[in-house]
């Protein structure tokens, strides 16, 4: 069983700390040309009638869209997978574009669920962020969707903006929660390669957050948000009324997947495609019918397993090592013991000849235990 995502490349503004493949594109031209791809490759890449485990619509900015070509994009989508009778749908919004129209549009379609991309409430926080929209902005996208009748809301937030301070996050989960969201995504803010962001600090332009500033955020969010009643299934993500986010588990559970739209990526039993970035190439490949994949790959027994460990340790469950290989054949634990046994004697992971956890101190340093068993691979 796989699950299904469909990425919508386009952006009000590209954000200087994104490294997603997204653009900025004025041109509606382009947008229809998108969704006539987008129909094409989803007919060669999924069985007409067969129930994905989850359909995820992110980006980019789904809700970026006319209000036309967003029912047009949910109504290709539910042609294909009965969007109705799919066990979760989720679409990312931004609170700039997000309308009580479009709120609409996606309940009708069978959306069940949606993402808001907020990041802060602090204008100057989101003024250095590159975002589009205020904390007015963001309380209004939340409740045009509550008054279209979604019942399962997800809010995404980001700590360690380099400057903030705790009483900030503290303020911005507490004014978070004061809407009643469903289900809080909660990342510390990263330099990824490549981004704007990251070139402003090798240019001595910005310094990152103070780790022990940063370190007392990620603590007192897990508090805060226990306290809450949310559970945290995840590092980053944390489950209220709506549960937990299934397309998100599927993957962190090397479940497979098939991605459509320019860089979309796909994986099958071992296999994994991406497709071409640029959004005309990805278009021109789909609308002529070849290939849109601009790289693919077969991953090796031992990294299969090894991502398998990468991606399952940050869940608060764990990995359960003898179900994996059971799933897999392989001799997970023969070939993983030596890179284990150090995490568990400097504390930072458990393990009990099963299953395989990080420990309190190791959820501080989930980045690099889990890197470790990346590169064991």
């Amino acid at each position: 069983m796989a699950s299904l995502y469909v990425h919508v490349p386009f952006c009000v503004v590209k954000c200087g700390y994104c490294d997603f493949n997204s653009y900025v594109v004025d041109d509606e031209g382009v947008h229809d040309r998108f969704l006539r791809a987008i129909e094409r490759e989803l007919a060669v890449s999924w069985p007409r009638g067969v129930r994905p485990v989850s359909v995820f619509f992110g980006g980019g900015t789904p809700s970026l869209l006319s209000p036309e070509r967003f029912a047009q994009l949910l109504g290709i989508v539910d042609a294909r997978v009965g969007l109705g009778d799919c066990p979760e749908v989720t679409f990312e919004a931004n609170p700039e574009s997000l309308t009580r129209e479009k709120a609409e549009i996606a309940r009708d379609h069978g959306v069940r669920r949606a993402s808001i991309g907020v990041q802060s409430f602090h204008a100057r926080h989101l003024e250095f962020l590159d975002r589009a929209h205020d904390a007015a902005g963001a309380e209004a996208a939340f409740a045009a969707l509550r008054a279209a009748g979604f019942d399962n809301l997800s809010l995404d937030l980001m700590f360690g903006v380099p400057g903030e301070t705790l009483v900030e996050w503290q303020q911005d989960l507490d004014r978070a929660l004061q809407l009643g969201p469903d289900h809080l995504s909660c990342y510390n803010l990263t330099f990824e390669p490549g981004t704007k962001l990251t070139h402003a600090m090798q240019r001595g332009e910005v310094e990152p957050n103070d780790e022990e500033v940063d370190r007392a955020m990620f603590l007192h969010t897990r508090e805060r948000l226990q306290a809450a009643g949310f559970e945290a299934y995840e590092v980053s993500n944390f489950a209220g009324a709506g549960g937990t986010c299934r397309h998100n588990d599927h993957y962190w559970l090397q479940g497979d997947y098939v991605g459509v739209g320019p860089g979309a990526a796909s994986h099958m039993a071992g296999v994994r495609w991406t497709n071409l970035k640029p959004v005309d190439a990805w278009a021109d490949a789909v609308l002529a019918g070849l290939p849109a994949a601009g790289s693919a790959e077969t991953l090796r027994p031992r990294q299969r397993v090894a991502e398998a460990l990468w991606l399952g340790v940050r869940r608060a469950a764990g990995v359960d090592l003898a179900a994996l290989e059971a799933r897999l054949e392989l001799p997970v634990r023969e070939w993983f013991a030596p890179v284990i046994a150090p995490q568990v004697e400097q504390g930072l992971a458990e393990y009990d000849g099963v299953t395989l956890r990080l420990s309190a101190a190791g959820l501080l340093l989930a980045d690099y235990v889990s890197g470790a068993l990346l590169a064991a691979g």
